[in-house]
């Protein structure tokens, strides 16, 4: 099979994965993106390994900003967004995800890789030991809680190139009661925020980088975010109408489950 073709085939692939996962979950697909954009990249096109993790988080926060506008967007007109607390949250989380770009592009890439792997494996452990949502009260959370959390996800959006989708689920519905639906529809809309930071600050941080394979954008690889986009928004408008027909306890351990496979992923174990 040409290279080529196989390329987009596994990246399709991928792209209607994450799209999925960013309409059923609210997680923006970074945690199914980047893993496989740094195996085409370093497998496929040899490319070193501390370029290939920021090209990957570059790229998928790239592919996030458009799929979670649609996303939130279709939450938004089943109303599950709390657009309260989304406000609290966008401003800090788009300059953290400023902070969180430049800080990824001046470190070791296996550190990088490492602690994503970690953070989604706490992510899988602390949800599976949560009892069902459904039986959650939605709690008063403090303005000022808000803006640090916007703060730290959108850091880490920057940092790790997933969106922060998962976290925000994870607090939401940890710390502020949030039923489960309520809590990815609030999600993605927060995730258009972080990953724009993310996405500006990739650009200008790479800007005139060397070593992407093809046409680029600072560190956007623009053909794998033209082949992701165009598998990853279509799919998106399906999770939405998924989301909302999946019992919270099964999205709960469908969440878990991709948690796990993308940690294990990131530790090399496949």
């Amino acid at each position: 099979m040409d290279i080529f073709l196989a390329i987009v085939l596994v990246l399709g692939l991928t792209g209607t994965i994450a799209g999925l996962g960013a309409g059923i979950l609210g997680v923006g697909g970074g945690f199914v993106m980047v893993p496989v954009q740094y195996w085409v990249l370093t497998g496929l096109f040899g490319v070193e390994p501390t370029l290939a993790t920021r090209i990957a988080f570059a790229t998928s926060l790239a592919v996030i900003l458009p799929t979670a506008i649609v996303t939130a967007s279709g939450h938004a007109k089943k109303g599950a967004v709390a657009w309260d607390s989304v406000k609290h949250m966008l401003i800090p989380g788009f300059l953290a995800a400023i902070a969180g770009a430049y800080v990824a592009t001046s470190v070791q890439g296996d550190w990088l890789r490492y602690l994503f792997g970690f953070l989604l494996l706490g992510a899988a452990v602390k949800m599976a030991l949560k009892p069902s949502y459904q039986a959650d009260k939605e709690r008063n959370t403090a303005v000022w809680v808000f803006i640090s959390i916007g703060a730290i996800f959108g850091f880490l959006s920057g940092l790790l190139g997933i969106g922060g989708g998962y976290l925000i689920v994870l607090f939401l519905t940890l710390v502020s009661g949030y039923q489960i639906h309520r809590a990815v529809g609030t999600s993605t809309a927060f995730l258009i925020f972080a990953s724009a930071g993310g996405v500006l600050a990739y650009i200008l941080f790479g800007w005139g980088v060397t070593g992407i394979p093809g046409p680029s954008l600072g560190y956007i690889d623009l053909q794998q975010w033209i082949i992701l986009v165009v598998t990853t928004i279509p799919a998106s408008f399906v999770g939405v109408s998924l989301s909302h027909r999946i019992s919270a306890r099964h999205l709960e351990w469908l969440f878990v489950g991709l948690l796990i496979l993308s940690a294990l992923k990131m530790f090399g174990f496949f």
